[in-house]
């Protein structure tokens, strides 16, 4: 996600000598602006956004969003990123939050990533620390909530094969706030149009259900 540096040209005073660069130049020119790594996926009946924003070396702020038409879950953390050739994970902690009687509550993440070559592998969990009632959908306004469970989920999980503009593979969520223990899985596809943006469709079953989305996601430098 980090953009390029400027290459700076070093001037020639004469013959022989090369001009050298201010030190406040060179760290000024490390220290550029990153770009966040974003994403949004909807349905009629689901709906979920990420924020990815580098602040400082592996350090980054992140939030995620995942909700349907009656549920509403949110999380917020600080992670750090570990980089590897072809990988990366990310863990983090923070706070999850909810309405519709969602206990706020600390909470772990792990972020993860790997690519090589036409592979292609991306994930997050996220794993809530305290117990939470949960109110299934359809629940009646003033009902009592149904049995305490310690909320968990896993989202924008997936395994592809990337062939130039075009991924195309297999995804999987687990949500353990809304419905109890709900497992879907399904076929992703993304289709890039420019460096960073691609467009993203989903098939997920059970239920036949179709999303569309957009993924904001910058190259990378080391």
């Amino acid at each position: 996600m980090a953009t390029c540096a400027p290459l700076l040209m070093a001037q020639e005073t004469g013959i022989g000598q090369v001009s050298k660069l201010p030190a406040d130049v060179e760290e000024t020119g490390n220290k550029l602006y990153k770009l966040p790594e974003a994403e949004f996926v909807g349905s009629t009946s689901f709906r979920s956004a990420s924020l990815v924003q580098s602040l400082w070396s592996g350090l980054n702020v992140e939030g995620h969003y995942f909700g349907g038409n009656e549920n509403n879950v949110g999380y917020t953390a600080g992670s750090w990123t570990f980089h590897g050739t072809h990988w990366k994970i990310a863990p983090g902690f923070g706070i999850a939050f909810g309405d519709n009687g969602f206990q706020t509550m600390p909470a772990l993440s792990i972020r993860w990533g790997y690519e090589r070559s036409w592979f292609i592998t991306e994930g997050l969990f996220v794993q809530g620390l305290q117990h939470t009632r949960f109110f299934p959908e359809g629940t009646e306004p003033g009902q009592p909530a149904g049995e305490s469970v310690v909320p968990s989920i896993a989202d924008g999980n997936h395994i592809s094969a990337r062939w130039k503009r075009l991924t195309v593979g297999g995804t999987w969520e687990h949500e353990q706030f809304r419905e109890g223990k709900e497992w879907k899985g399904g076929v992703r596809v993304a289709l890039r149009v420019l460096p960073p943006l691609s467009f993203t469709f989903f098939a997920m079953g059970p239920g036949n259900e179709l999303r569309g989305g957009v993924l904001f996601q910058p190259e990378e430098k080391n």
